[in-house]
């Protein structure tokens, strides 16, 4: 069965849509959707939405009107190739081709074709001859038509043909986009952008001076549409031979509208660490009576440890399954970042080879937005802001693989092979991410949870942690210093057991790492490592989740943060005032 992929439409309900999928093809089974009533002899070419919410579908040789629910109002078999459409004003206008696609000579036979959005009775008909490799998608914005169409194998830069209302045309865009698969397919103007999708996993943001923005991989070549209120809408179905094709469309936000979801205060944040998928999970009851606004997957969210991405894909799809997992997907906002084990390799880095094709995997299993930006650079490093001003919390997720140079190894200890180095090449984090985090940590924020995968301020016992690369660890707490940045605690995950860390060595305030793992396994020895920043006298090692209560009621807003066991119990808490994450002198402590 070949699996269609991805349109985009934007809807204002989208905004508390929770947001998960297993891959794209299985999206329409894992959230809610709207399926489109009936199946149809060709592929879903795109859809578009009345303002009362009804739909249109183009199916190649077939024009559906649906209402909101996907219900069947209305079908007109029409000639092919009927491509992407738009709605304007009670019309549907649809970009038409009877000649070749992609031919570098033209050979293109291209109208648009009017339709009453009604009846669907045929009212006009244009001529569109300047699109020369044959049209295939349209869009409306600002008192003007665009029309987008195919493009010759190997051609660096993508074409946009502009008319009027009456479809007199004004001019020839050119977008720098480099090659795309079979040009573009699709095209919609939301959120203050253009949005072209792509045959061949490729999404182009571009601005309204026509220059590139963003290049995503993203699968939407089948149509983008934009709604009331901002935001988007994907669209998948699949085709058979025998049954023929079928769509559905379901909600998505731009990665902008991520953080605009939740307009009070955050109260009520958990994270976690480590599950192995193929293991009962019974903790997630515990995390789901807690009620978290914000849920955060800090690493080895599954087992992965392999180069073969089915079986990575297969892994995924095994933690997706698990009823608590798709429970608290639908109740609270979820982020996620990644240790070794979902990153592909046990204590992996830079090296790992398959890197760039686990982090496709990984957009996609989070379901990360169209634009993601962890869909365009290397890196699944991601940020966001949630709550007013006053109020805010930053949430930074760090990649703590993707870039790392190796480590360090000798004599096996406790916690494992690896030493301190004070090469000054290795990193941690890579030049590209410490600018990114240098700019994230100015983003106005009253509270930032940095969250590590590893351990940052615990000391070396043999373990993977920051304190194994001592410069760049230096380096992250001099850049709380340069950027003045208040507020600033992390949490981490890796060790399979829970513990509370705090330094005031090299920060101009005292630093906390809250350590949560493992969602689904004991620690085997039952003890820690040493590490003397260690907050309290003791450490838990068995099956366990954090929870941060944040009491924004009083002038100094309380934060409490508390590892909870499978018995509801928390076996580890410490509560602080915001007042004390903030810089009381211009420079920092020196390192003892």
């Amino acid at each position: 069965m070949k699996t269609m992929r991805c349109l985009v439409i934007s809807t204002l309900c989208t905004l508390m849509m929770p947001l998960f999928a297993i891959d794209d093809a299985t999206a329409a089974d894992t959230l809610e959707t709207i399926v489109c009533e009936g199946r149809y002899k060709h592929h879903l070419q795109g859809v578009c939405r009345d303002e009362k919410g009804d739909l249109y579908w183009s199916f190649t040789t077939t024009l559906v009107k649906t209402d909101a629910q996907g219900q069947l109002i209305k079908k007109l078999e029409v000639a092919s190739h009927h491509g992407d459409l738009c709605y304007l004003g009670g019309k549907i206008y649809v970009a038409v081709n009877y000649g070749r696609f992609n031919d570098p000579a033209g050979n293109a036979n291209n109208e648009v074709i009017v339709y009453d959005a009604n009846s669907l009775v045929e009212s006009a008909r244009y001529k569109t001859p300047e699109v020369k490799h044959g049209a295939g998608g349209i869009a409306f914005h600002a008192g003007k038509f665009l029309v987008v169409g195919g493009l010759p194998e190997g051609v660096q830069e993508n074409y946009l043909y502009e008319y009027d209302r009456e479809f007199n045309f004004q001019k020839r865009h050119i977008i720098n986009s480099g090659w795309t698969r079979l040009g573009i397919q699709a095209a919609t103007f939301a959120d203050g952008a253009w949005w072209f999708g792509c045959y061949g996993n490729t999404l182009l943001k571009v601005s309204k001076e026509y220059e590139v923005l963003g290049r995503y991989q993203f699968d939407c070549g089948y149509g983008i549409e934009q709604a009331p209120g901002g935001g988007l809408l994907t669209a998948s179905g699949d085709c058979s031979d025998d049954a023929g094709c079928s769509g559905a469309v379901r909600h998505r936000l731009t990665h902008a509208l991520f953080g605009k979801r939740v307009s009070q205060p955050i109260t009520r944040i958990g994270f976690g660490s480590c599950i192995k998928q193929q293991n009962p999970a019974p903790l997630f009851s515990n995390i789901l009576d807690y009620d978290p606004e914000l849920f955060l997957y800090i690493g080895d969210n599954i087992y992965g440890d392999t180069d073969d991405m089915a079986v990575l894909r297969a892994k995924y799809k095994v933690l997706g399954e698990k009823d608590g997992f798709r429970r608290l997907q639908k109740s609270a906002i979820t982020l996620a970042t990644w240790d070794d084990h979902d990153y592909g390799v046990n204590d992996g880095g830079a090296g790992y080879k398959q890197r760039k094709a686990s982090q496709q995997l990984f957009a996609q299993f989070w379901d990360d937005a169209p634009d993601s930006p962890r869909r365009m650079r290397e890196g699944v490093y991601d940020a966001h802001v949630f709550g007013p001003p006053g109020q805010r919390v930053q949430i930074i997720l760090l990649d703590t693989r993707y870039f790392r140079s190796d480590l360090k190894k000798g004599e096996r200890r406790v916690g494992g092979p690896y030493y301190p180095s004070d090469d000054p090449q290795a990193t941690m984090l890579g030049e590209a991410q410490w600018d990114w985090l240098e700019k994230q940590l100015r983003v106005p924020a009253e509270i930032r949870l940095v969250a590590s995968s590893i351990q940052l301020v615990p000391a070396a016992a043999g373990q993977e942690t920051w304190a194994n690369l001592p410069l760049e660890r230096a380096r992250f707490m001099k850049l709380i210093t340069k950027t003045k940045a208040d507020g600033v605690f992390v949490i981490s995950g890796d060790r399979h057991w829970a513990d509370f860390s705090k330094t005031t060595s090299g920060v101009p305030y005292p630093l906390y790492d809250f350590t949560s793992s493992s969602i689904n396994q004991r620690h085997a020895r039952g003890t820690p490592t040493e590490n003397p920043h260690r907050l309290l006298d003791r450490t838990f090692h068995e099956e366990n989740f954090a929870t941060i209560d944040i009491d924004w009621s009083g002038a100094d807003p309380q934060i409490s943060v508390s590892i909870v066991d499978l018995n509801g119990q928390k076996p580890l808490s410490h509560t602080f005032n915001l007042s004390e994450l903030s810089s009381s002198t211009d420079e920092a402590p020196k390192d003892k």
